[in-house]
C-alpha cells in the first residue's frame, strides 16, 4: 500500500519525483515515485549508515550496473541508480500490485494453475539474474509482486548487499530466516542452488500458506532448516516432487533452475490470479493511478503480437536491408551517412531474412558460438549441453550433453586444423570423493570432442580458485591447433589464462591477469591467438576497470598492457585480431581499437556505456560485428567505423559470430516465450 511522504522525506532523487511510501527496512525506505516522463517508479532511497560505507558504496554500484543488464519479463526492470553526495539510491520498474505474501495471508493459497504460473515466472527471472552472475540469496515471499499478467521478482540487486554490510552478523539475524538455504546457514556460502532451495520454500508457502520449516524464528528455525524434512501437507500431488527436490538440503540434487521452469510451464490462462487477489491488484492498480492504463503485455499477449507481426515485413534497402525475421515493433536503422568519397559506408551490406532457431524447451539462456571452420557447423552452449546447428540448412543436427556439467557450457572454441571443438563448463564439487580438490567449488573443466566422429578425445580439468562463484568465461585455439587457452577468474588476480598442448593435454601455462584480488566480478572474460600464433592476448576486468595482457606464446612471458581507463561490469569480454595482425579489436562495453605494433589505443568505434559484450570480425577484416544485452547488434564497415544498427529479436542479442566465409552472421538471442534461440542470417 502506498502512503502519503512524511516530514524530511526527500521530494526528488536523482531526477526522480517521489510522490509516496512504499515500505522500508533494512537497506532503507522505498517511495513511490515519477521519472521525468511520467513513468511510475519504486526508488529504494539507502538507509544513511550503509551509505556511509564505502565498501557498501563500491558494491552498491556493481550491483546497479549488473541488475541493469538483468533482460527477464519476471523481474522489476531496473532502471537507473547511483550516488548522489550521501545519498545512494535504486530505481526500478513499479509493479502494482500486492506481495505473495499480503496475498496469501489475505487470502489463502494460490490454486495449482497460478502456483505453477508463479514458479515457471519465478524460475524464469532467477535465470535471468543467474545469466548476469548474480544471485539473489534472499528470496521470500515478500520480493514476489503479484501483477495482472504474471509475477515479478524484486529486489534481487540489493538482497546480497544487506550481507556485506553485516559480516559480522550472525546467520540466526539474517533476513530470510526459513527460506534460507542449509549451506546458507552452515557456512555462509551462496550458489545458485540456493536461490533454487529459496523458490521452492516460497512455491510450497503459496500452496499452503505455510512456512515449509515452521514459524519458528532465529536459531530455532535455521536448525529446522539444516536437520528437519520440509512440511509439504497440502502440497497438489502433481506438484509435490518437485517441491520436494527444490528443498534437498545437498545442493547437488536440487534442479537448476532450467529444470524447475520446463517442469512447471504450460499454458496459463489469460487470468492467472484467484478472483479476489485479482481484486487486490487492481486496487493498487487503481491507487498508484495506473487503473485503466496501458500495461505491460501478457505472456499470451506477446505470443500473438509475435505470431503475427512477422507478416508482411519486408527489406528495405537502405543502409542494411533487414529481412523477415526481425522483431515486430522494432524501428528501422535510418540510412548511414556518406563517407568521405561520397559513398554510404554501409549501402553494400545486405543481411537476408533471419531464421530462428531455438535451442531446447529448458533452455532459457545460450553462453556460447562458435563456427567450425569450414563453416559446416555452429555450436551453441545451453544448459549441460552444446547444440550443433546446420549453418546452411539452418536446422539443428544434434547435441553434445554434459551430464558432469554444473549449468551451462559456457564457453566454445573449434580448432581450425583438424575440426575439434573445445567446451567449457563448471564441475559441481563431489563430497564424497577422496580427493580434497575435487569436493571444492569453482572447478573448470574443457572437453575436447571430435564432433565428426562423436568421440571425447580427452578432458582437461583445472582446480577451484577459491571462488564459489569461478567460472569459464572463453577459449581459443591457437592457428596452428597445437595450444588451447581458457579465460577464467583466478586467485590472487583478477583472472587466469590456462593454455594447454592439445596432442598430450599437458597444461604448459597458468598466466594470472590484473593486480589484486577478484572480486565479485572480475574476470578474464577473453582470450585471442594473433594470426600467426606468436602472440596470446588476454582481456580481463574488475571494478570498472580492465586491460588486455599480451604474452609471447614461445615462452609465456608478459609482453604489454594495453590498458582502458573505464569499462563497464565485466570488462574486457571479447577480443579480434584482424587478419594482418596488425589491429586488434575488444568489447569492453565500448568496442577499443589497438594499433598492436605501437600498443596505442587508435580509437573507439563506441562508449562503455554502449554495454557491448561480444564481437565477431568478418573474415576478410572489413566488417566488424558487436552485440550486447543492451546495445543490441549493430555493425561496422571498417575503416569507416561508421556503425549500423540491426534488429535482431525481441530481447537483444549478447553473443554474435559471423561464418568463415562471412556470408552469415550468428546471434543468440530469445524466442518470445524467452527461450535461448540462435538467429542466422546471410550477408552480402
Amino acid at each position: 500500500m502506498t502512503a502519503p511522504l512524511r516530514a524530511g522525506d526527500p521530494h526528488e532523487v536523482g531526477g526522480h519525483r517521489l510522490v509516496g511510501r512504499l515500505g522500508g527496512g533494512g537497506l532503507g525506505t522505498v517511495f513511490l515515485g515519477r521519472s521525468r516522463s511520467g513513468r511510475l517508479l519504486a526508488v529504494r532511497v539507502v538507509a544513511p549508515e550503509l551509505a556511509a560505507d564505502g565498501e557498501f558504496r563500491r558494491r552498491f554500484e556493481e550491483m546497479v550496473a549488473s541488475a541493469r543488464a538483468v533482460s527477464s519479463f519476471h523481474t522489476a526492470q531496473v532502471v537507473d541508480g547511483a550516488a548522489d553526495g550521501g545519498v545512494l539510491w535504486l530505481a526500478s520498474e513499479y509493479i502494482a500490485g500486492p506481495s505473495l505474501r499480503e496475498a496469501v495471508t489475505a487470502h489463502g493459497p494460490l490454486p495449482v494453475e497460478a502456483l505453477r504460473a508463479l514458479g515457471s515466472g519465478l524460475a524464469e527471472a532467477l535465470a535471468g539474474v543467474h545469466a548476469v552472475g548474480l544471485l539473489h540469496g534472499g528470496l521470500t515471499p515478500g520480493d514476489v509482486i503479484l501483477a495482472e499478467d504474471g509475477p515479478r521478482l524484486t529486489d534481487f540487486a540489493l538482497a546480497r548487499l544487506w550481507d556485506a554490510a553485516h559480516p559480522s552478523r550472525t546467520v540466526a539475524a539474517a533476513p530470510g530466516g526459513t527460506y534460507l538455504a542449509p549451506e546458507q546457514v552452515r557456512t555462509g556460502t551462496t550458489l545458485p542452488a540456493s536461490d533454487v532451495f529459496a523458490l521452492g520454500g516460497v512455491l510450497v508457502f503459496a500452496a499452503t500458506g505455510r512456512n515449509a520449516f515452521g514459524s519458528a524464528s532465529g536459531s530455532d528455525a535455521l536448525i529446522r532448516v539444516v536437520d528437519a524434512e520440509p512440511d509439504l501437507d497440502g502440497v497438489p500431488a502433481e506438484l509435490l516432487d518437485l517441491f520436494r527436490e527444490c528443498l534437498a538440503k545437498d545442493p547437488a540434487r536440487r534442479p537448476a533452475v532450467g529444470e524447475v521452469l520446463r517442469s512447471l510451464a504450460g499454458n496459463p490462462p489469460d487470468a492467472w490470479l484467484p478472483p479476489d487477489v485479482a481484486g487486490m491488484v487492481g486496487e493498487r492498480e487503481e491507487q498508484a493511478g495506473v487503473h485503466g492504463a496501458a500495461r505491460r503485455p501478457g505472456r499470451r499477449a506477446l505470443l500473438l503480437a509475435a505470431g503475427a507481426g512477422v507478416i508482411g515485413l519486408v527489406g528495405a534497402p537502405v543502409g542494411i536491408w533487414l529481412g523477415a525475421g526481425d522483431a515486430p515493433g522494432t524501428p528501422r536503422p535510418t540510412p548511414t551517412p556518406p563517407s568521405a568519397d561520397g559513398t554510404s559506408a554501409s549501402a553494400t551490406v545486405r543481411l537476408g531474412p533471419a531464421t530462428t532457431i531455438e535451442l531446447g524447451r529448458n533452455d532459457t539462456d545460450a553462453r556460447s558460438l562458435a563456427y567450425s571452420a569450414d563453416g559446416r557447423l555452429l555450436a551453441a552452449g545451453a544448459l549441460s549441453k552444446v547444440v550443433l546447428i546446420d549453418p546452411v540448412a539452418q536446422k539443428k543436427t544434434g547435441e553434445i550433453t554434459f551430464d558432469r556439467a554444473l549449468g551451462y557450457v559456457s564457453a566454445l572454441a573449434f580448432s581450425r586444423t583438424d575440426g575439434l571443438l573445445a567446451a567449457a563448463y563448471t564441475l559441481p564439487p563431489d563430497p564424497r570423493s577422496r580427493e580434497a580438490g575435487a569436493r571444492e567449488h569453482g572447478r573448470v573443466a574443457v572437453t575436447l570432442w571430435d564432433v565428426a566422429s562423436g568421440r571425447e578425445v580427452v578432458m582437461l580439468s583445472c582446480p577451484s580458485e577459491g571462488n564459489l562463484m569461478a567460472q569459464a568465461h572463453t577459449l581459443a585455439f591457437s592457428p596452428d591447433g597445437r595450444l588451447v587457452a581458457l579465460g577464467r577468474d583466478g586467485r590472487d588476480s583478477i583472472g587466469k589464462a590456462v593454455v594447454w598442448e592439445v596432442s598430450s593435454g599437458r597444461q604448459v601455462a597458468s598466466l594470472p591477469v590484473g593486480p589484486g584480488s577478484n572480486r565479485t566480478f572480475g574476470r578474464a572474460g577473453s582470450v585471442a591467438f594473433g594470426p600467426d600464433g606468436k602472440v596470446l592476448a588476454v582481456g580481463y576486468g574488475s571494478d570498472l576497470k580492465g586491460a588486455v595482457d599480451l604474452f609471447d606464446t614461445a615462452s609465456f612471458a608478459p609482453i604489454a598492457t594495453l590498458a582502458l581507463e573505464k569499462t563497464d561490469l565485466f570488462g574486457v569480454t571479447a577480443l579480434a585480431f584482424a587478419p594482418d595482425g596488425r589491429t586488434l579489436y575488444g568489447a569492453y562495453g565500448g568496442i577499443a581499437v589497438w594499433d598492436t605494433a605501437s600498443r596505442r589505443l587508435t580509437t573507439t568505434l563506441a562508449e562503455v556505456k554502449s554495454r557491448y559484450q561480444s564481437l565477431s570480425l568478418s573474415p576478410d577484416g572489413k566488417m566488424l560485428a558487436g552485440a550486447g544485452s543492451v546495445g543490441g547488434l549493430v555493425l561496422w564497415p571498417l575503416p569507416s567505423g561508421r556503425q549500423t544498427p540491426v534488429s535482431a529479436g525481441p530481447t537483444g542479442n549478447r553473443l554474435v559470430a559471423f561464418g568463415p566465409d562471412g556470408r552469415t552472421i550468428a546471434v543468440c538471442t530469445d524466442t518470445a516465450e524467452l527461450l535461448a534461440a540462435v538467429q542466422i542470417r546471410s550477408v552480402a
